[in-house]
């Protein structure tokens, strides 16, 4: 459905509304989900971190709340993390430049649950340097139902698809197979890897959540996302590393040491991708193997 005028300003409000609502619940599962002791709907009101009071509808406003309570709760006045705001602003936008890339179609749906698990996954790594199966298992069947209820060309080229129209499967099919292919090549890509790091240096070089966590990204993004992903991931995390040196924050001597989360470099680098990559496949290769 195409959405012009008044219609779309409205449609536009309403998703990032609803990005920012689900930003809040999404803070709620990066503060729960790794902590022992706790679940995400038990118990079914958020409470203070610092002095355990319930949280009043009032100063649970995404993004408001926090800038009227200056970062402060209200009760013991005790500061909030700066990570509140930022998750459900992240929310809020990712969802609107995702409905404005898919309009009112099942891939804005399907495309913002996905950026919604990247999001949750990229801060609980980041924090606690875990990446929760509970987060990627239901995702990837979320990711093969995608493919088969908006099929879409997950395999490298139009070409490609073609060829296999002709040896007639349908686009169901070559969608879904796609994708299967798609996860497979990507959890080995990091798979492969970290063992090979591992018969060389003696350790793993990557977490145990980092194939499994790009396996799902190239499910949703297809075989052609791979490397790409892979790189940006990388020289993002690169760029990090010597920024905090530079900052003071991380220590030369502890370079070879200390652990570093990859999972917040892959999310970012496959929602970089959802955005662009498509304009950048185009731009790069020839019209005959893919466009």
């Amino acid at each position: 459905m195409e959405l012009t005028g008044v219609s779309l300003i409205f449609a536009s409000i309403v998703v990032t509304v609803l990005g920012l609502v689900v930003g809040s619940f999404l803070n709620v599962v990066i503060y729960r989900l790794p902590r022992e002791g706790l679940a995400v709907t038990r118990p079914s009101r958020s409470f203070c971190p610092s002095c355990h009071n319930q949280i009043p509808w009032y100063d649970n406003i995404p993004v408001l709340s926090w800038i009227f309570l200056r970062g402060h709760c209200r009760g013991c006045r005790a500061p909030i993390s700066i990570r509140y705001p930022l998750v459900e602003l992240l929310s809020g936008l990712l969802s609107f430049f995702i409905f404005q890339a898919e309009g009112v179609s099942l891939r804005y749906v399907f495309y913002f649950y996905f950026a919604m698990c990247l999001t949750a996954i990229a801060f609980i790594d980041l924090e606690f340097m875990v990446i929760p199966d509970v987060l990627v298992r239901p995702t990837y069947l979320v990711g093969l139902i995608s493919a088969v209820a908006s099929p879409h060309i997950s395999l490298p080229g139009v070409n490609l698809w073609g060829y296999l129209q002709k040896l007639g499967w349908n686009e169901t099919l070559i969608s879904l197979a796609g994708a299967a292919l798609a996860f497979l090549a990507g959890f080995l890509s990091l798979f492969l890897l970290s063992m090979a790091y591992k018969l060389l240096k003696g350790h793993r070089g990557l977490g145990e959540g980092d194939p499994p966590l790009m396996g799902l990204i190239a499910l949703f993004l297809g075989l052609p996302s791979i490397l790409p992903v892979l790189l940006l991931s990388s020289v993002l995390g690169l760029l990090s590393v010597v920024m905090l040196v530079f900052s003071g924050r991380f220590p030369k001597s502890g370079l070879g040491l200390r652990p570093i989360p990859f999972g917040p470099f892959l999310s970012l680098a496959a929602l970089i991708w959802l955005f662009w990559g498509q304009r950048f496949l185009l731009w790069y290769l020839p019209p005959h193997v893919y466009g």
